[in-house]
C-alpha cells in the first residue's frame, strides 16, 4: 500500500517535471506551450501544499523540495524565457537574473514565515512566484501572438522588474479563494477565479484576455494597498 505521506510530493515531482520540459521548449522558441506548461506546473503546486495539510503530511522535507522545485520552474525558466526570447545578450541574461533572485527569496521568506506563523492565511505577503512565472510567460506570449510591438524588450524589462520588485515587497495579495466559505467576499473571488478560467480555457478569448487578466492580479494588490494608505491618512487627519 502507497504510504500517504509521499502523495503531496508526486505533485511537486510533476511541477519540477513541467519546469524541465518547459525550459527545453523555451530553448527551441516553442513559448507558448511553455506558458501552458507554467500554469500546469503552478495547479500542481497549489495542490501540493493543499494535499498536505489535508492528508497531515505537511513536512519540513516536503516544504523545502516543494521551494527547490519552484525555484527551478518559476525561477529559472521566466527569466530564460525572458532572455531567450527578447534580451538576447550577455547583459540581458544578466537582467534577467533578477526575477530569479527576487523570485529565490521570496521562497526563503515564505518558508521562515511559515514555520513562524505555523500556516497560511488568505493573503499572500508579496506576489507569490508562481503568479509572478504566469504573468511574465504570458507577457512573452502575448507580444508574439497578439501585440505586436518595437519595444517588447523594453516593456518586458520593466515588468520584469516590476514583478521582482512585488515579489519581494510586503504587499497582500489574494490567495486561491475558498469556495466553501459563505462570505460575500470570498463569494465575489470565486466569481472571478472561475470566469477567469473560462476566458482563459475558451480558445476564442484565451489569446487577447489571458495577459491582462494577470495584470489585473498584479494590479489588485497594489490598488489595496494604496487604497489602505489612503484611507490611513483621511482617518489621521479627521
Amino acid at each position: 500500500m502507497i504510504d500517504r505521506s509521499i502523495i503531496p510530493s508526486l505533485f511537486t515531482v510533476g511541477n519540477l517535471v513541467c519546469g524541465f520540459v518547459a525550459l527545453s521548449f523555451v530553448a527551441e522558441g516553442r513559448y507558448v506551450p511553455a506558458a501552458w506548461l507554467i500554469l500546469l506546473a503552478a495547479a500542481l503546486d497549489n495542490m501540493d501544499g493543499r494535499l498536505a495539510r489535508l492528508i497531515g503530511s505537511d513536512s519540513q522535507f516536503g516544504i523545502e523540495f516543494d521551494s527547490l522545485a519552484d525555484v527551478c520552474t518559476f525561477g529559472v525558466v521566466p527569466a530564460f524565457m525572458l532572455y531567450h526570447s527578447l534580451l538576447h545578450s550577455p547583459w540581458g541574461a544578466v537582467a534577467s537574473s533578477l526575477f530569479l533572485l527576487a523570485g529565490a527569496s521570496r521562497l526563503a521568506r515564505f518558508n521562515v514565515t511559515s514555520h513562524n506563523d505555523g500556516g497560511k492565511g488568505a493573503f499572500f505577503v508579496g506576489v507569490p512566484i508562481p503568479a509572478a512565472a504566469i504573468v511574465l510567460t504570458q507577457y512573452i506570449v502575448y507580444t508574439e501572438r497578439t501585440w505586436d510591438t518595437a519595444h517588447a524588450a523594453q516593456f518586458g524589462i520593466a515588468l520584469m522588474v516590476l514583478l521582482s520588485f512585488l515579489m519581494i515587497s510586503r504587499i497582500d495579495y489574494d490567495a486561491v479563494p475558498n469556495f466553501r466559505s459563505s462570505a460575500l467576499r470570498d463569494r465575489l473571488k470565486v466569481a472571478y477565479f472561475l470566469v477567469s478560467v473560462g476566458l482563459i480555457l475558451h480558445p476564442a478569448t484565451s489569446r487577447e484576455i489571458f495577459f491582462p487578466l494577470t495584470i489585473l492580479y498584479i494590479a489588485s494588490g497594489l490598488y489595496r494597498r494604496l487604497w489602505g494608505m489612503f484611507s490611513n491618512e483621511v482617518t489621521q487627519h479627521a
